[in-house]
């Protein structure tokens, strides 16, 4: 039996209340497209999705709010999640996206926006923290301009401070967030100072996730070999509050040794990406053609979770895909407590992770997966057991 076979019977068969799905998050992404921002290493352009959009003025002022509910709707009657994480694009330059926020916070246990920053102005910020379960991810890649070079142009320098304002304005309000840094030839040598900059400044309600930057971008912009991250295992203790748990600061500092991933990655046995017209891709990472669209059938994810032609690409003890062997992400806190390498303790610390019902059905897919991933036999009740939503 494949790998991706074992996955899918040892999931199927702890189906949650009704038959469906246990995920631990849907991550959806809505007009990917749609950003004001040219990032040099985005990803949407690598998968050719950074098109001339000749309806873009329409789509930005139109309020699609039902359309993206709709689409909720029918992932929800064969999926189970208690997380949301929500992107673009840039999701805040959509009309409705605080309000969408509101509603989809509802029936999630934690709600986490990923945005450059631009966008938070005070009225969204005090409406964002007034939700309770909402979080944000912003992504930048240092605390000055220049270790941001590759996400702002010169003719986008004065976004900067825009950025920097939002952080510390969204910190002031209580919002917990996660900043996401991607390591490239421009920053990899300031993550220690970028470290101090957020503990100085900001400490209690940011954590900083780096990573090297990702597929064939790799090759022109990412940082040579090399120890870069050691500083930042030698000093982790001094920036603990500000960082991940200590074995995902380890194995981003090894994986920058070679630049090669070895590391086993189990994220498409937990979720999938989901976009907002309906369509379904087997990696949140990775955006191959996408498996099908759930408008047009309804029992997509149910039918071809851990079937699909795409599994084989992902569902590996170690990276096969090329571009696999060159993926890191935050989602890695994930496959670290597969393997026993974060503890309940540490993952449950973290801000995405953190409620009662999340922590919950990690522990469950870890039971579910153990004879998966070490050949061990299962030693208690899996995901059968979980809350639905």
């Amino acid at each position: 039996m494949r790998l991706k076979e074992k996955f899918r019977a040892a999931l199927t068969a702890s189906a949650a209340e009704g038959g469906r799905l246990p995920f631990l998050m849907n991550d959806m992404v809505i007009e990917e497209q749609l950003c004001q921002m040219r990032c040099s290493y985005c990803l949407t352009e690598e998968y050719n999705l950074l098109m001339n959009v000749p309806d873009a003025r329409l789509r930005l002022t139109t309020d699609r709010r039902q359309d993206w509910h709709e689409i909720l709707d029918m992932y929800h009657e064969h999926v189970d999640a208690p997380i949301l994480r929500l992107s673009g694009g840039e999701f805040f330059w959509l009309k409705g996206s605080t309000e969408f926020v509101q509603e989809a916070s509802r029936r999630y246990e934690t709600v986490q926006v990923i945005t450059n920053g631009v966008f938070l102005n005070e009225r969204r910020i005090e409406a964002l923290a007034a939700m309770g379960n909402v979080q944000l991810n912003i992504s930048l890649d240092g605390h000055t301009l220049e270790l941001n070079r590759h996400r702002l142009p010169p003719k986008q320098a004065k976004l900067h401070d825009v950025i920097m304002r939002s952080l510390h304005a969204a910190a002031e309000a209580g919002l917990r967030i996660d900043i996401q840094s991607v390591l490239t030839d421009a920053n990899y040598a300031g993550q220690l100072e970028f470290a101090r900059y957020l503990r100085d400044e900001v400490a209690g309600s940011t954590t900083l996730y780096f990573f090297p930057v990702r597929g064939d971008t790799a090759e022109r912009m990412g940082p040579p070999p090399g120890d870069h991250l050691m500083p930042l295992v030698e000093h982790y203790d001094e920036f603990a509050d500000v960082l991940p748990p200590r074995a995902y600061v380890e194995h981003m500092a090894e994986q920058l040794k070679t630049n090669v991933r070895t590391l086993g990655c189990f994220v498409t046995a937990t979720m999938a990406q989901l976009f907002g017209q309906g369509d379904v891709s087997a990696c949140p990472h990775a955006w191959v053609k996408p498996m099908g669209n759930l408008a047009q059938d309804r029992k997509l994810l149910l039918d071809q979770y851990g079937s699909h032609q795409h599994y084989d690409l992902f569902m590996h003890d170690r990276p096969r895909f090329s571009f696999c062997k060159t993926c890191a992400t935050p989602s890695d806190v994930i496959n670290l407590f597969f393997l026993d390498r974060i503890t309940e303790e540490e993952i449950g610390a973290t801000h995405l992770y953190s409620g009662e019902r999340s922590r919950a059905r990690l522990r469950e897919l870890k039971e579910t997966f153990r004879p998966v991933i070490s050949g061990a036999p299962a030693t208690g009740q899996g995901v059968a057991q979980s809350v639905s939503s």
